[in-house]
């Protein structure tokens, strides 16, 4: 068996180009449904705090996983994540655990890239204005990866991207993208700044108590991905379209039944459905998580990263008691 720590996963992924991750999550939600994937389990804590459990398997590689991953707030000078996340993986057809590895990394990985996917199949062709609020590492992810997607297509459009300002996140993140010659950021005081106006809207606040903005402030053709589903409620009852990754996972959200129209990404994806169909939709792409991105991510890492290989005594013959 082995044991992959999340500095081993660090790794390997700092020297891959997002391109690469890019194309496992595209793979995965085209290929959807040949994996099996029960909707993840919530169990909530106090203060906010919580675990999910999100199982999976994919038969054609002979896998199952399971994520634990959890937000838990500091509670004294702990030196970790507020997020935290582990992922069991074994052979489908036996039952053997193959490896214990993080999820933390991967997590951060796929959630990123999965909103950037999401940005670029459903956003109007000619966008520049981007408004992005929570600049955290799965944003830092996510418009690293919409960039390379973009040069990789020979896209040189010029952007404009605006960022909510808080605790100096802004600074830190036009820092790590100050050499992109062809982006302007803009720091914006206020929501309404950074949504006003904005072709794309991404968010990656973990807690927001209210909407972010009135309903005025969201221009035709606009298009959001709230990362961690929330601030956006309201865009529920008059957006012209609702895309998510598993529908079934959503069904519990406020206005599910209010929604126009209501179609899944992989769908789309698949031709089965029409994504944006002109400049003047307003569309919102609810990515809840999926177990089986997981899956596939953990697989792609074990195959690259060497880990600790450990003795893990199973039971290998009938016993008694």
């Amino acid at each position: 068996m082995k044991i992959i720590d999340f500095e081993e996963i660090k790794k390997v992924a700092e020297k891959m180009e997002p391109i690469q991750w890019y194309s496992w999550v595209d793979e995965v939600l085209r290929k959807k449904s040949e994996f099996i994937m029960p909707s993840k389990m919530h169990l909530s804590q106090e203060n906010g705090d919580y675990y999910n459990i999100m199982p999976a398997m994919y038969n054609n590689d002979n896998l199952v996983t399971l994520k634990m991953i959890g937000r838990h707030s500091l509670k004294r000078e702990e030196k970790r994540s507020v997020m935290m996340s582990d992922i069991m993986m074994y052979e489908a057809d036996t039952g053997i655990l193959k490896a214990v590895m993080d999820g933390e990394y991967i997590t951060t990985l796929r959630t990123g890239v999965t909103a950037a996917h999401s940005a670029l199949l459903f956003a109007k062709k000619d966008f520049n204005v981007i408004g992005l609020i929570g600049l955290g590492n799965i944003m830092t992810i996510c418009f690293m990866t919409l960039i390379e997607k973009l040069k990789a297509d020979n896209d040189t459009r010029k952007l404009i991207v605006k960022l909510y300002k808080h605790n100096n996140q802004e600074q830190r993140f036009a820092d790590r993208f100050k050499n992109l010659s062809n982006v302007e950021f803009v720091y914006c005081d206020s929501y309404e700044e950074v949504i006003d106006k904005s072709d794309i809207i991404i968010s990656a606040v973990t807690k927001v108590s209210e909407n972010f903005v009135t309903d005025e402030y969201y221009q035709r053709g606009v298009t959001i991905i709230p990362i961690c589903t929330m601030g956006f409620q309201n865009c529920d009852l008059f957006f012209d379209k609702v895309f998510t990754d598993d529908i079934d996972q959503i069904r519990g959200f406020k206005y599910f039944d209010k929604f126009k129209s209501l179609s899944s990404v992989s769908d789309t994806l698949n031709a089965k459905v029409s994504g944006r169909e002109n400049d003047d939709e307003r569309i919102i792409v609810y990515n809840y998580g999926l177990g089986i991105q997981d899956l596939y991510f953990a697989e792609k890492f074990y195959n690259l990263v060497e880990g600790k290989n450990v003795e893990y005594n199973y039971p290998r013959d009938k016993y008694f008691v």
